[in-house]
């Protein structure tokens, strides 16, 4: 019979499931105690969440979930990243962390309710953010408007030179 702290944990580590737009699932053998903190606080950084949970409570919790593809998964020592506000975010983070240290190992990724594989990672990670995105988006939407006004001040600008030079040669026949 599970333990309240046990159904708790359940409890929470799918209601997380349930939320992330993102889920990776690492390998953390070999890494040790200052890695894992630097690991962790990469992602804090960028409003990641990352959690160990024994393998039997992570099945547990992705049947719960909904995310029964996660569980084979469920073998060793494994660490669960969620991408909470940003999917791509955690890959990133993972990418650049895997750069300097190879023990860390990206098992699966569940995005956006799809499975990906471990080598497409790396394809993830080099996505734009959503702000990039979105920024890109108000160049894009800005542009027609820019260059109205433009048009316009170029057109305003050239009245006021031939005002101007007519202004001028009437001063100059007086």
């Amino acid at each position: 019979m599970p333990t309240l702290e046990k159904k708790a944990v359940v409890a929470e580590v799918a209601e997380q499931m349930k939320l992330a737009k993102s889920i990776f699932l690492t390998d953390y053998k070999g890494l040790n105690v200052q890695e894992m903190n630097e690991l962790r606080s990469a992602f804090s950084n960028v409003d990641v969440k990352y959690r160990v949970v024994k393998n039997t409570l992570a099945k547990l919790s992705s049947k719960e979930a909904g995310c029964e593809e996660l569980s084979e998964y469920f073998v060793g020592p494994v660490g669960l990243v969620f991408g909470m506000d940003d999917p791509v975010a955690p890959a990133k983070v993972l990418k650049e962390f895997t750069k300097k240290n190879d023990k860390l190992e990206v098992m699966a990724c569940l995005f956006e309710g799809a499975m990906i594989g471990k080598e497409r990672v790396g394809d993830l990670a080099e996505l734009p953010t959503r702000e990039q995105i979105l920024g890109q988006l108000v160049g894009v939407l800005q542009a027609p408007i820019r260059n109205l006004a433009f048009s316009l001040n170029g057109i305003m600008s050239n009245l006021v030179y031939a005002i101007n030079a007519v202004k001028e040669e009437k001063e100059k026949n007086s």
